[in-house]
């Protein structure tokens, strides 16, 4: 038993790795800022969100409440889950009668895509002396009429950093064009918790 608990020690949790800036942003504005909520205790708010095309690429910037390493990790260091997540809709026609049908007051009405971010907490593993640790995760499903979900594309930041990395207050996301299906003209639809917000990429 005791050295069970020695090895358990052995294998302490990593924090959080900061990842690389994935596109620069310079002053370009927010297309999306979040609807103001009440503070949100121990969960990461998404205020604002960044689009921009580039080299074949949807490139999101979604900037937090806080750094996203604090909602990645308890003030121990342990990693945790279900304290960070942002939910994007895509119309990439901006036609009310293709994708997703909500009804007439919902925004994410003819979305025929869902793209989430959030975080997931894996265990620590004392055999392969790997750390418990949290991955950011991106996640890309299709929308039936109904809301039926497929999915489409899933990337995380330990495996492709390239494509998701965390930094500050910041996660950047690089989707390829061809699988957000989005040109200047579509619609992006953000759902935080308060009143959803849209706005048209340029």
């Amino acid at each position: 038993m005791l050295a069970w608990a020695l090895l358990l020690l052995a294998v302490p949790s990593r924090p959080a790795a900061e990842g690389r800036p994935l596109f620069y942003w310079g002053a370009r504005p927010a297309l999306l800022a979040a609807d103001p909520t009440e503070p949100s205790g121990s969960e990461a708010r998404n205020t604002e969100v960044h689009a921009a095309f580039d080299r074949g690429d949807l490139v999101l910037r979604w900037t937090f409440d806080r750094p996203v390493r604090e909602a990645l990790a308890l003030a121990d260091g342990t990693p945790v889950s279900g304290r960070l997540r942002a939910v994007l809709y895509i119309d990439a026609d901006d036609n009310p009668r293709t994708g997703f049908r909500g009804g007439p007051d919902d925004l994410t009405t003819g979305s025929e895509l869902r793209l989430e971010v959030g975080a997931v907490t894996l265990g620590e593993d004392p055999e392969e002396k790997r750390a418990a640790e949290s991955l950011l995760v991106a996640t890309l499903v299709s929308l039936s009429t109904d809301g039926r979900r497929r999915l489409v594309w899933r990337v995380d930041d330990q495996g492709e950093p390239g494509r998701l990395s965390r930094h500050d207050e910041w996660v950047e996301l690089r989707l390829p064009t061809e699988l957000a299906q989005a040109r200047p003209g579509s619609r992006l639809i953000l759902v935080d918790g308060g009143r959803p917000v849209s706005g048209r990429l340029r």
